[in-house]
């Protein structure tokens, strides 16, 4: 069977769904919240009963890997199950793992997310570049051998990360704005029906200055999370991302949703209406 890549399955589902992006993310706050156990059985059945309650409705989930992790092997094999669950809706899975290395050993991180022959094949795994750009290309091909896609923190939403991302090279540009050039360059050669490349982009939806790294992005996805919790709005991201970006935006919200838990139908009457506001940015 043909290769379909990520950024055109995301198309087809944000048309037939919606663009929105719901975090699976059990905090220990968030299992109290819940009255589950932290430990691994109480991430599971989190993770299964968000899929169960609203498989039908979200486009994509992207589940926390640290959240399972922080309980070793028993909270990776509920991962699994969760993800398996997820995909199984005919949603798209993105395993938000924030990997950064450089050669066989980043290999190897996305040989376990990546691919059906992965140890647990997820749709899109989230990344870092800070150990140069360069340190990206074997994570790339395999994700454009197998259809994945790849979302690379550019510019994040925490303040703490803004004197490394928006430092100044020799250049002039911006370390976010050279680390975007470089996904665009990644991104050609690569292109799926959408125009979109398998290298996406994490950059806030909190930002204000979004659009500098934006411009440089035109064949990447956006996986923008800061929406709700963090307190950016579905107009937030229309207003600092600009209409063509916004337009390839997977806008991520994770606490707001969980906070409407344990309850199924609160948990469908939030994620029906922010679904709705996700589709309106693609109009």
């Amino acid at each position: 069977m043909p290769v379909i890549p990520f950024a055109d399955r995301f198309e087809a589902i944000a048309d037939r769904r919606s663009p929105l992006t719901v975090g699976i993310d059990p905090a220990p706050e968030t299992l109290a919240a819940w009255d589950l156990p932290c430990n691994a059985e109480g991430v599971r059945v989190f993770g299964l009963e968000m899929v169960e309650a609203l498989g039908d409705l979200v486009g994509v989930f992207k589940p926390q890997i640290a959240f399972f992790e922080r309980f070793g092997w028993q909270g990776l094999k509920a991962a699994a199950e969760v993800i398996g669950h997820a995909r199984s809706t005919d949603a798209l899975v993105i395993a938000d793992i924030k990997r950064m290395d450089i050669g066989h050993t980043f290999e190897a991180y996305a040989g376990a997310w990546i691919g059906d022959d992965a140890g647990t094949p997820a749709d899109a795994i989230t990344l870092g570049a800070y150990m140069g750009s360069g340190s990206l290309r074997p994570v790339v091909k395999r994700a454009v051998e197998h259809g994945a896609g790849l979302f690379v923190v550019v510019r994040s939403s925490n303040p703490d990360g803004i004197m490394l991302q928006t430092a100044r090279q020799e250049d002039g540009r911006q370390v976010a704005e050279a680390l975007a050039d470089d996904l665009t360059a990644f991104n050609l050669g690569n292109l799926g029906k959408s125009g979109n490349g398998p290298c996406g982009a994490v950059v806030g939806a909190t930002l204000d200055d979004a659009e500098t790294v934006l411009d440089r992005l035109p064949t990447s996805l956006i996986l923008a999370p800061g929406i709700g919790a963090q307190g950016a709005t579905m107009a937030d991201l229309r207003s600092r991302f600009g209409k063509a970006a916004a337009r390839r935006t997977l806008p991520n919200v994770s606490r707001q949703v969980a906070e409407a838990g344990p309850s199924r139908k609160a948990l469908r009457e939030i994620v029906e209406r922010l679904a709705d506001e996700a589709f309106a940015l693609r109009g």
